[in-house]
């Protein structure tokens, strides 16, 4: 990425490392940081400067690490989505007695958007993290969304059943099924998945799953601008 003042090139660099951060585990030292974004050093720590005074970025010992000001603004994003999240996934959590995570197709990955994580699941996923290549939320979303994946010779399969399962592909000892909740005009705009145990059989529970998505549909309905506005 070429140096420059200002423009699309500052804009790149800066998102970089803050991409560069979050791949880190949200923190790390600046030659770290230089090594995985390929910037020049004196343009990263310049950026550095920078994001820290706005705080996008803030020091941590001899090191950096996400500024308060982005975890505010990420707040706000897809709040209708993950409203319903927080109200809902636990309760159903518990009743199925599952992890449950919401995972939305963004930036050519599947990201996890909200959770609801027994303690004896030991899920390694959480809210902005993206998911590893195989999972069944993400091969749900990929035959919705093929930009996010390698064709998938099942997604034609996926689309007809409503459902994508798999096991220990997230973590050993972890089997997962997910359905697709549609956003108002009918797309499949995020998965619904279920994390349990290896041992019992991942697509008994997709019909909890999909009664549960087809709420969430049409609470999102509910709520869009349009009936808003009405």
């Amino acid at each position: 990425m070429r140096e420059t003042i200002g423009g699309r090139g500052v804009l790149e660099g800066a998102f970089a490392l803050l991409e560069a951060l979050d791949e880190l585990g949200g923190q790390a030292g600046l030659t770290q940081l230089v090594r995985t974004t390929g910037l020049p050093k004196t343009t990263v720590h310049r950026l550095l400067d920078q994001l820290t005074d706005l705080g996008a970025v803030e020091r941590a010992g001899r090191g950096y690490r996400i500024g308060s000001r982005v975890f505010r603004l990420g707040r706000f994003w897809q709040p209708e989505l993950r409203d319903l999240a927080r109200e809902w996934l636990p309760v159903l959590s518990a009743r199925m007695r599952v992890s449950l995570v919401l995972v939305v197709p963004r930036e050519g990955r599947a990201l996890v958007a909200a959770g609801a994580v027994l303690p004896a699941d030991e899920v390694p996923v959480s809210p902005g993290s993206p998911l590893p290549p195989g999972t069944a939320a993400g091969r749900l979303l990929a035959a919705h969304h093929p930009a996010l994946a390698e064709p998938d010779a099942d997604a034609l399969e996926i689309r007809a059943a409503g459902y994508a399962a798999e096991s220990e592909t997230i973590a050993a000892g972890l089997a997962c099924a997910a359905v697709g909740v549609r956003t108002p005009d009918g797309r499949v705009g995020a998965a619904l998945a279920a994390v349990l145990p290896a041992r019992r059989d991942p697509v008994s529970a997709v019909a909890g799953l999909a009664g549960t998505a087809r709420s969430f549909s049409a609470a999102l309905a509910e709520s869009s601008p349009a009936n808003r506005a009405g």
